[in-house]
């Protein structure tokens, strides 16, 4: 296979999945303050979480209390900031998901071993005949 067709066949593969990518985060729908709460709740005061707004903004911090209506938010280094759970159109974890460990492992040893292809390739057929 010669460098152009492998181009070629990368950007194939490539321009389908980051379409579909946009497709899949294009919309958020807001969630219902019972879940937003039920969500909180079930992480805990104490504990790191990432929220998302309705205008896409996001704030990453501690959960300092959770209230009826609200909950405190502690960012870092700043005092804690009262948030309405109508407010909140996602919870997530403050740290990376399994998923995007696992991503990141597949892509650091796929590169590991085009490294290593390219190398034996070079040393069994010269340099400059890739």
């Amino acid at each position: 296979m010669t460098l152009s067709r492998l181009v070629r066949f990368t950007a194939l593969l490539l321009i389908p999945a980051l379409l579909s990518n946009n497709l899949a985060f294009g919309s958020k729908r807001p969630i219902d303050a019972a879940r937003v709460k039920v969500k909180l709740e079930a992480r805990g005061v104490g504990q790191g979480v990432r929220v998302t707004f309705a205008d896409n903004a996001e704030a990453t911090g501690m959960i300092v209390s959770l209230g009826e209506q609200s909950f405190s938010l502690k960012e870092k280094d700043e005092q804690p900031r009262e948030i309405s759970y109508t407010q909140v159109t996602g919870v997530h974890n403050s740290k990376l998901s399994t998923g995007a460990k696992v991503g990141i492992g597949v892509a650091v040893a796929g590169a590991g071993i085009a490294v290593l292809i390219l190398v034996l390739r070079s040393r069994i057929w010269g340099p400059g005949k890739i």
